[in-house]
Order: C-alpha cells, then sequence, then structure tokens
C-alpha cells in the first residue's frame, strides 16, 4: 500500500523530471555539434554561474514543500497561503540582489578560473549566456516556491505538465535559435529564458485559485518572512556547500583545459539523469512524510522511508546496467567532436558508478526535507563537502579522474550519513541491549526511546 501511494506521487515527477535532464541533453547536443569545444565549454561555465546563483537558494522550494505538506496534513489552508506568500516574497528580494550584482557575480566567477591555459574564446561566450539567462531571476526563484506548494499538497501532476509545457518549449526555441537562426550561445540562453517565462504562467494559474481565498496581505506576513529566512539558514549553507563542490569540478577542470571542462559536462549529464529521476521519489516522500508527519502518524513515516529506499535502490540498479549499455551511444549523440568522444572513453567506469554511489543521498534528502530536518541536511552536506576535498587532495595525482574519484565519494557520504541519521535510534537499542547484556546499564529505556528520532518511535529497523 506505501508502495503504490509512493508511485502514484512519483511516476509524473519522475517523468517531468526526466524531461529536465532531456532538456539538458538537447542543449548539449545542440552546441556539442558546433565547430569548436569552446562553445560546449562557455556553455557549462556560463550555466554554471546561474545553476550556483539559483540551486544556492533550493531552500525556497524544499522549506515551502516540507510547511505547506505539514499544513495540509493539519488542515490549515490559511497556513499554506502564509507559507507561499512569505517564500515569493523573499524570492523577489534576492533576484533583485542578484540582478544589481550581476556584473560583479560574473568578475568573481571568472576570477576564480585557471590562467594556466587559454580559455578566451570560452570567458566570451559564458558571458554571452549569463548576461541573458541571468534576467530570468525573478521568476525562476518565485517558480521554486509554486512548485514547492504544489508538491507539498501532493499535486504533482500538475507539476508534470509544467515542466513538459516548459521543456517543450525551451526545446523548440533551441532548435529555432540555434541551428535555424544561427544564434548560437545566445540562441540557447534565450530560449531557457522563455521556457522559465512559460513555466511560471502555468505554475501561477494553477497556484494562485488554490490560496486567493487565505489570502491576508498584511505587514506582518512580510515580517514573518525575516523568520522564515533565518530559519532557512541551515538550508542555505548546505545549498551552498553543494555548490562548492559542484562548481569546483568545473571550475578546476579549466586546469586542463577545455576538452576536460567539456567532457564534465557530458559526464554531468549522466548524472543530472539519475539525479532527476531519483528527485521523482524523493518528491513523493517529500509530500507523504511530511503530511504524515503533520498528522503525527510516526508508523506510516516510518513505513514511507523503507519503502522509497527500496524503489530507489532497484532503480539505481536499472540506471547502471542501462548506462554499461548504451552509455558509449548516449555519447556519441550528445557530441561528434573526436577528441571528445576519444577523451570520454576512460570515463564510462565513473558513469556507470554513479548510480550507486548517488541513489541514497536523494531518497533521504526528501525524507528530511518532509520532517524539516534542516539541521540533519546540514550536518550531512558538511561531512560530504569534507570528504570531497579529502579525497581529492590524496589522489589529486589523477588529475581530471580525481575530482570524478572525489564526486562519487562526497555522493556516498552524503547518502551514507544520512542513513545513519534515520537508523541511529536502532543504533542506540541495539547498543542498549548490548549494555544490558553486560550489566553496563539498567534497563531503562523510555529515557533513549523519548529522546529519539520521530520516524522510529524505537521501532525503526
Amino acid at each position: 500500500m506505501s508502495a503504490r501511494k509512493i508511485w502514484l506521487l512519483a511516476w509524473p515527477m519522475i517523468l517531468a523530471n526526466i524531461s529536465v535532464p532531456l532538456l539538458g541533453f538537447v542543449d548539449v547536443a545542440v552546441i556539442g555539434h558546433l565547430p569548436s569545444p569552446s562553445f560546449l565549454a562557455g556553455t557549462t561555465l556560463g550555466s554554471l554561474v546561474i545553476m550556483v546563483l539559483f540551486w544556492l537558494l533550493g531552500f525556497l522550494r524544499m522549506s515551502t514543500t516540507g510547511l505547506v505538506a505539514q499544513a495540509f496534513g493539519d488542515n490549515n489552508p490559511h497556513q499554506e497561503a502564509i507559507v507561499v506568500l512569505q517564500g515569493v516574497f523573499i524570492a523577489l528580494v534576492l533576484s533583485a540582489v542578484i540582478l544589481i550584482n550581476q556584473n560583479h557575480l560574473f568578475s568573481y566567477f571568472v576570477s576564480l578560473l585557471s590562467t594556466d591555459v587559454d580559455l578566451s574564446e570560452s570567458i566570451q561566450a559564458a558571458q554571452t549566456y549569463f548576461s541573458i539567462r541571468v534576467w530570468s531571476a525573478p521568476v525562476s526563484l518565485i517558480n521554486l516556491v509554486l512548485t514547492g506548494f504544489l508538491i507539498g499538497k501532493g499535486q504533482t501532476k500538475t507539476v508534470l505538465y509544467a515542466l513538459l509545457v516548459c521543456n517543450l518549449v525551451n526545446l523548440i526555441a533551441d532548435i529555432i535559435m540555434v541551428p535555424v537562426l544561427g544564434l548560437n550561445v545566445s540562441g540557447v540562453a534565450y530560449a531557457s529564458v522563455l521556457a522559465e517565462v512559460t513555466l511560471f504562467v502555468f505554475l501561477l494559474s494553477h497556484v494562485y485559485p488554490q490560496i486567493i481565498q487565505y489570502m491576508t496581505i498584511n505587514l506582518s506576513i512580510f515580517l514573518g518572512s525575516q523568520q522564515l529566512l533565518s530559519l532557512n539558514g541551515l538550508l542555505f549553507i548546505r545549498s551552498m556547500l553543494l555548490q562548492l563542490c559542484l562548481s569546483f569540478i568545473t571550475i578546476y577542470a579549466t586546469r586542463y583545459g577545455e576538452v576536460a571542462v567539456a567532457t564534465n559536462a557530458i559526464v554531468m549529464q549522466f548524472f543530472m539523469f539519475i539525479s532527476f529521476t531519483m528527485d521523482g521519489i524523493a518528491f513523493a516522500l517529500e509530500s507523504l512524510v511530511g503530511q504524515a508527519y503533520g498528522k503525527k502518524q510516526k508508523v506510516k513515516v516510518t513505513l514511507f522511508i523503507r519503502t522509497g529506499l527500496r524503489l530507489a535502490t532497484f532503480g539505481a540498479i536499472v540506471y547502471c546496467l542501462a548506462y554499461w549499455l548504451l552509455g558509449e551511444y548516449i555519447v556519441y549523440m550528445l557530441t561528434n567532436i573526436d577528441t571528445l568522444q576519444s577523451a570520454l572513453e576512460s570515463y564510462y567506469g565513473w558513469i556507470i558508478l554513479l548510480p550507486l554511489v548517488s541513489y541514497m543521498s536523494f531518497i533521504l534528502d526528501g525524507v528530511f526535507v518532509g520532517l524539516a530536518y534542516s539541521y540533519k541536511m546540514f550536518k550531512s552536506m558538511l561531512i560530504a563537502a569534507i570528504t570531497f576535498f579529502v579525497v581529492f587532495y590524496l589522489t589529486k595525482e589523477l588529475g581530471n579522474h580525481a575530482l570524478w574519484l572525489a564526486f562519487c565519494s562526497f555522493m556516498l557520504a552524503r547518502g551514507l550519513s544520512q542513513l545513519f541519521m534515520v537508523k541511529k535510534p536502532a543504533l542506540f537499542n541495539v547498543l542498549i541491549f548490548v549494555f544490558v547484556k553486560f550489566g553496563l546499564v539498567s534497563k531503562k529505556r523510555d529515557a533513549i526511546c523519548n529522546n529519539a528520532n520521530v520516524t522510529s518511535n524505537c521501532k525503526y529497523k
């Protein structure tokens, strides 16, 4: 029964999320077939700046999802409307900061790149992409809030339709603006802006009717946004650590030249397929776990966690087999540049390994979002980030491959640390049993159980 509930919410999000990397696949394929790797490298660098800025503020979606799911479970539509209004207000303030400081942000990013190789053409292409794409900041950040609202209420089919329409617009615009009109990098950027605006209109048309009757716009709501922002400070720092590691892969790869940057961009496409598919299950867990927690149904929370992990394990195995059998053909679809195809031959091992080391962290992220466990999310990301840089420092003689070894270690450490935090009460029970056996403590377990994580209630195994 729990698997069916997860699947009913997950499959629309899986299809919706698959459409996102498919769109990235098209972007890379369109640029990857232009005559020089500098176009792909430049687009990668420009989109990296945008990704860092927008994903850093991903707490807007996560916090909205968790709080709306709990308010929905508690049958409090007025609180749902307040969460959305506060999220939109914060999104507008943050987007204004980004637009005002856009030149400084890009200049700082360029200062981080390697000066050992000539990247002038790539940087010029990156600046072209960034200067166009950054103007979508207001609608992009509001889209995070609106998407979080719909996921929190379990309306994943609406999110599916929204993303399908958005990505279809982006796909058609890509084809028209790049191969037909010859706009190259700027064409990809314009297509992305058009897609974000389309997504905003679609999401707003579905969210606004649900909250209009409960909206009471007054000063207290906007003052309350300060509290919401401070409560999500840990999620913001968590996002910074995540983007630090992801950005480091691209920035440090510039030391090895444009081919290395472009190669990593293609390998990352395989990871994006995994992440967005696993996020489909994770989004379902955000809604189900959050609503069950709002209704104080602890047993259901535990059941959803265990079932979600089983489904994701099966999905990870399927991905490994698919990459093993089809990885080479996918690479040939992404680029016809001989130097990139040759360079990628030694990266198939990392591509096949990525699903197994990464799936657990995505699923447990969904659990932690539903439970609003911002501190635990921060701790697991800190552990993973430390692991990333330690592994890279110890193996950097491997060159670009050291970046992918560090990244795989990062994802594995993230998932295992989260699993420990979820199962820790069960580990406590084992320790208590051993201690009682050897007479080290008395049989009073109630204090341990009462302080245990809500997901276990001293029953999680």
